[in-house]
C-alpha cells in the first residue's frame, strides 16, 4: 500500500484557545476544502462525513486532549485511490501572546492510485494553507504578518557559497586536522 506522510508546522495568528475553536469550527473548515467538497456531522458523536471530488469518506476523532492536542482516524474510498486510511494527530503550541502553532502530523495509506509523493504532499500542504486563510479571513489579527524574504539571486548564492568554502579552508573545518586518537602506530621492524 503506497503510505504518504506529513509532518508540517502552521503558524495561526489567533490566540491558542481561539485556535482550539476553529479545528471544531465546520463551517470553517469547510471553507478550506476545496471546490465541490464538504463537510458534516455524522452519525455518531464524534464522527464526520467527508466528500471530496472522486472522494467519500469518513472522520472519526479518537481522543482530545483541550486545549492542546487532537488525534483523528480516517477511512474512505474513491475510484482511483481505492480504500484509503490514515490518521492525523493536531498540536497547538503557544507561539506568543496572539500567536498558535499548529503541528500537523498525519499519516495516509492507499490501496490503489494515489498521486506521486512531491504532488500528494503539495495538496496536502495547499489544504493547510488554504485553512490558514480561513482562519486569517474568519478571525483577523491586528499583528503584522511576517515577512518572508525573497531568494537570493543566483550570483549572490554562488559568492556565498565560495565565501564559506574559502573560509572552511582556513578554519579548519574542511580538511580537519586528525586526532590524536585517530594516528595508526608505526610497526616496527
Amino acid at each position: 500500500m503506497p503510505t504518504l506522510a506529513l509532518n508540517d508546522d502552521l503558524v495561526l495568528s489567533v490566540p491558542q484557545a481561539l485556535a482550539w475553536k476553529t479545528l471544531h469550527d465546520l463551517t470553517l473548515i469547510a471553507d478550506s476544502l476545496p471546490a465541490g467538497a464538504s463537510l458534516r456531522t455524522g452519525d455518531a458523536p464524534g464522527a464526520f462525513a467527508l466528500v471530496l471530488p472522486g472522494f467519500e469518506g469518513r472522520v472519526l476523532r479518537l481522543d482530545l486532549d483541550a486545549p492542546s492536542r487532537m488525534r483523528l482516524s480516517f477511512e474512505g474510498r474513491g475510484p482511483r485511490t481505492g480504500v484509503v486510511t490514515g490518521q492525523a494527530q493536531l498540536r497547538l503550541a503557544l507561539l506568543g501572546d496572539d500567536c498558535a502553532l499548529l503541528h500537523v502530523a498525519l499519516v495516509i495509506q492507499a490501496e490503489g492510485e494515489t498521486p506521486s509523493k512531491v504532488a500528494g504532499l503539495q495538496a496536502l500542504r495547499a489544504r493547510l494553507a488554504a485553512f490558514a486563510e480561513a482562519v486569517g479571513r474568519r478571525h483577523p489579527s491586528d499583528s503584522p504578518r511576517p515577512v518572508i524574504a525573497p531568494p537570493k539571486h543566483w550570483f549572490q548564492r554562488l559568492v556565498d557559497w565560495y565565501l564559506g568554502w574559502f573560509a572552511s579552508i582556513f578554519n579548519g573545518t574542511l580538511y580537519p586536522l586528525p586526532k590524536p586518537g585517530d594516528q595508526k602506530p608505526r610497526s616496527k621492524r
